[in-house]
């Protein structure tokens, strides 16, 4: 009887100790998830309280976008390689730099792409990336590829980064 009674503690012991912590609400995670939904809250009750236009919400697309009235497809993408080049000099060695054949047609936007293969070390990545996002044109780089090349501490970075063309208005 007393080895029952052992054997049962034992496994009570074992259930507690490896199941327990599983089936127990995590104490944390729940004090987390009500602070971010409290701060949430908080949030949103500033908002409806500021009361805001419609037009303090809006922006123009001149701002983020090249303007289809101001540039054709070759002067933006000309802007856009300039705005590219100030943002690499003196920081990366720019190996190739290639315009996208033909934009990207959207509904109310074209997409200006250029392909650009770069050669920098890890610090200097950062420090082009924040001199393009210095930038009043918004820009998007996709398909980006980094390797390291040989045992120089130099990398080489080959990306294509996209920009926008607002059309001309319906």
């Amino acid at each position: 009887m007393k080895d029952f009674k052992v054997l049962v503690s034992l496994i009570v012991l074992v259930f507690f100790v490896n199941y327990i912590n599983y089936m127990m609400p995590n104490r944390d995670k729940l004090d987390r998830k009500i602070n971010l939904l409290e701060s949430k809250i908080e949030r949103e009750k500033q908002l409806n309280m500021e009361k805001l236009n419609p037009k303090d919400l809006e922006f123009s697309y001149e701002k983020f976008f090249f303007n289809a009235q101001k540039y054709n497809y070759s002067q933006a993408m000309g802007k856009f390689q300039e705005i590219i080049n100030k943002s690499t000099k003196s920081i990366c060695n720019v190996h190739k730099l290639q315009w996208a054949q033909v934009p990207t047609n959207e509904k109310n936007y074209d997409i200006l792409k250029i392909n650009i293969t770069l050669e920098c070390t890890p610090k200097n990545i950062f420090a082009f990336v924040n001199k393009l996002r210095k930038n009043d044109i918004l820009f998007y780089m996709e398909n980006v590829k980094i390797y390291k090349i040989g045992k120089k501490p130099v990398l080489n970075i080959s990306m294509q980064i996209e920009s926008f063309r607002k059309s001309y208005e319906q």
